[in-house]
């Protein structure tokens, strides 16, 4: 039996003519011996099966189909190895799954042959065109919507030759959620999970509706979401794939077309096409219930609308003739079409008499019509309502009306009328006038004032607002100060050692609800420093929560500099008199000498003389210094007296010089003098001017080491006339330049007694 066997499949398979013929056909054709080894199998049929040339032959031509046909196909393999022709049988097979029409037939002795024709676009088209009759005859007779999508969900599932579970989901109407709404084949437990998902990242499902795009994941402990997992896998589902169904023109997710498979398996081309196609059948057909249901929504929303709007019609009438504001509405030229009450009445005339005319037409002054058609035109144009008061006399007297127009926009977003409404504002205007003017009356009184200001911190809000000085005190700009910042920002400014202190306070005055009575100083943007004073008192509400923080400031910089001065004044006139009283003792004791030297007959006449002579002395000196301080009394209290007269100035600085030499030629200076060679005639106090000149010449002897230099220049510019004295003593410190000729200032802080005199300040030089 062997042997004819092996020569038949030799012989068939060394015809190479035929062979040629067998691989080109469109079909895909096995031959096999009768125990069913492969002896040959075309191009086509090595690419439906996936295998290699080498592999196909000498295997088992039944282990190329399905378990479940091989009693089929072995009955029909028996019939042809009995030279009996079979049945052309339905059969799905291969790497792809497809449909084909199988042949079994013999062909020579020992040989049996197997033809397969795809068939699987045909069945495909079949399928899809009957389902989508089916579903649409349902849909046009009023079937609900579950069966009409029932009819699409079966025929995927009989595309997959059932093998697999289909269904199909649609987005709620809030588009948060997913409903099944057809599943027929699918466990009772799949199908509650299924119920209701929401669309999120987490269900396989919700992915699908958020990227809009097909999803496809093999089912596992690890999958993502974990409940769809457990769901599935308890049912015996291993495979899960999803697309969405989109709508044909606004392509918005209207829901998924989901497939379940028994085996791990990642869906064919050919059942996405069908599933592709079906889905947009079943996107029609949700797309068509949806506009059903909106419409049937839609006129049950219209009826009760228009109950609605009758309801609410009688009420508007009844509110608008009733209210006490002018109501009315004007057409595109400016005709009143509709007027409540109210209006009617303030022109004194009926519905007929007015409806219909224009401002003029109803007696309006004539700037006062053409100034409303104006405005209506501006209003049309622009879109934007305007708003404006004016005055009018109608059956109520002169009175002033504020009113608004506004635009009333049609569908086209073009404006098809004018809406208004005016209101008597007569006494709102008078009581703001008066506001106006109270508050004139107060910024006048503050800005007389040159320092207070008003400021107040909103606590709820932490909103700080104040005016124009006082947002200048803190460094705040006008908008700033008038729009409001939070309370950090003036807080900021205030000085590092005094906001601790300030904090403190408020807090004191928001627990203790004290008055609030602070000063402190207040940092400058340019560097400097500024004392301030503020006096306030919280505001509370009803609940007893603070609320407001009202209260005004003052700039005290001005009063603080002067009690600092004046402080500083009196510190300086308690050690000018100290000193004072030190120089005037001074001389008492030479003057008791010389007394106990004249009263005694120890002495010699010569002795007496000269003790005459240093009590003399003394008293000149004691003398002098009554003067000095005369002097000083007179300009202390301001009753020192000028008396101007034409003088020359090089007479009185050579008077000046003549006085001092004897201490200059004591103490050896060399004295250099530089005047103009003419007369320099000014308008002073020859007095007051020689003491000036003694003064500053003899502090420049006194307090220059001895043989030292000393130069006074007189010079003249522009009317002007300049005396320089310069020395080359200790000179006086630079901080000391502004305040060496106040009242009582001393360089060194003492005075120099050993040198004589006072050396009271030059405060005359200022004064002359």
């Amino acid at each position: 039996m062997s042997e004819p066997i092996s020569k038949a499949s030799s012989s068939f398979t060394d015809d190479i003519p035929f062979q040629a013929l067998i691989e080109n056909i469109t079909d895909a054709v096995i031959f096999a011996d009768v125990k069913g080894n492969v002896i040959y199998a075309n191009h086509q049929a090595r690419s439906i099966c996936g295998v290699d040339k080498s592999d196909l032959f000498d295997c088992s031509v039944f282990s190329l189909f399905p378990q479940s046909q091989v009693p089929n196909i072995t009955q029909q393999f028996e019939l042809a190895v009995k030279q009996e022709p079979g049945k052309t049988t339905e059969i799905r097979f291969g790497i792809d799954h497809a449909w084909f029409k199988l042949t079994i037939f013999p062909v020579a002795a020992g040989v049996v042959g197997f033809s397969f024709h795809d068939f699987s676009m045909k069945r495909r088209l079949q399928i899809i065109s009957q389902s989508q009759r089916d579903a649409m005859r349902l849909a046009l007779s009023g079937a609900t919507l579950e069966d009409v999508l029932t009819v699409l969900v079966n025929a995927v599932e009989k595309v997959t030759d059932f093998q697999a579970v289909s269904g199909i989901s649609l987005v709620s109407e809030d588009g948060l959620s997913l409903i099944s709404a057809a599943a027929p084949s699918m466990p009772e437990e799949t199908r509650r999970y299924f119920k209701n998902i929401t669309i999120d990242d987490l269900t396989p499902l919700g992915k699908c509706c958020q990227t809009r795009d097909v999803v496809n994941i093999h089912i596992n402990a690890q999958t993502d979401s974990s409940d769809f997992s457990l769901s599935t896998q308890a049912l015996g589902l291993q495979s899960f794939w999803c697309r969405p169904i989109l709508s044909a023109e606004s392509r918005t997710v209207l829901g998924t077309f989901c497939l379940f498979h028994r085996e791990r398996f990642t869906p064919l081309p050919d059942d996405i096409d069908v599933i592709n196609a079906l889905s947009k059948t079943a996107a029609i057909i949700i797309e068509r219930n949806n506009e059903n249901r909106a419409r049937r929504v839609a006129e049950s929303a219209l009826l009760e609308n228009i109950e609605s709007f009758n309801k609410q019609r009688r009420l508007y009438e009844t509110a608008l003739s009733n209210t006490p504001d002018l109501l009315y509405i004007f057409d595109l030229e400016g005709h009143f079409t509709y007027a409540n009450d109210a209006l009617l009445q303030m022109w004194g005339l009926s519905w007929d008499e007015a409806i219909g005319k224009t401002c003029l037409e109803l007696g309006y002054e004539p700037w006062h019509a053409d100034m409303h058609m104006q405005e209506i035109r501006q209003v049309i144009e622009t879109k934007q309502p305007i708003r404006s008061d004016v005055p009018f006399t109608g059956t109520h007297g002169r009175r002033i009306y504020d009113y608004i127009f506004v635009p009333v926009i049609g569908e086209d977003g073009n404006v098809e009328a004018i809406a208004g409404s005016t209101r008597d504002v007569t006494e709102r205007k008078h009581a703001e006038e008066m506001a106006k003017r109270a508050e004139s009356r107060r910024r006048l009184a503050l800005e007389a004032s040159h320092s207070f200001g008003i400021w107040d911190w909103d606590i709820k809000q932490n909103l700080f607002t104040a005016d124009e000085r006082l947002g200048e005190l803190f460094n705040l700009s006008s908008d700033e100060a008038e729009n409001g910042v939070a309370i950090e920002v003036p807080k900021q400014y205030i000085h590092p050692d005094d906001l601790a202190a300030c904090e403190a306070a408020i807090c004191e005055s928001i627990n203790n609800r004290t008055l609030f009575d602070e000063e402190y100083r207040i940092l400058q943007k340019d560097g400097t420093v500024r004392w301030a004073s503020f006096r306030g008192r919280v505001i509370y509400n009803s609940s007893g929560e603070p609320e407001r923080f009202p209260g005004v400031g003052v700039d005290t910089t001005r009063e603080r500099n002067a009690i600092d001065a004046l402080q500083e004044a009196d510190r300086r006139k308690d050690e000018f008199l100290a000193t004072l009283a030190h120089e005037l003792r001074n001389p008492l004791a030479p003057i008791r000498n010389a007394l106990e030297i004249l009263q005694s007959d120890d002495y010699s006449q010569n002795q007496k003389s000269e003790a005459f002579g240093r009590v003399e002395r003394q008293v000149t000196q004691m003398i002098r210094l009554v003067d000095d301080l005369m002097d000083v009394s007179r300009i202390t209290r301001g009753k020192i007296r000028i008396h101007r007269k034409p003088v020359n100035l090089c007479e009185i600085l050579d008077t000046a010089i003549e006085t001092i030499q004897p201490l200059i030629d004591e103490k050896q200076h060399t004295l250099l003098v530089e005047k103009v060679a003419e007369p320099v005639w000014v308008n002073g106090d020859l007095i007051r001017l020689s003491q000036i000149f003694s003064n500053i010449i003899n502090n420049a002897a006194k307090y220059t080491p001895p043989g030292g230099n000393i130069e006074v220049c007189i010079s003249t510019c522009d009317g002007k006339v300049t005396i320089a004295v310069k020395d080359n003593g200790e000179g006086i410190p630079a901080d000391k330049l502004k305040s060496v000729f106040d009242m009582f200032t001393q360089v060194d802080g003492a005075l120099e007694r050993s040198q004589g005199g006072l050396d009271w300040p030059y405060s005359s030089e200022e004064t002359h």
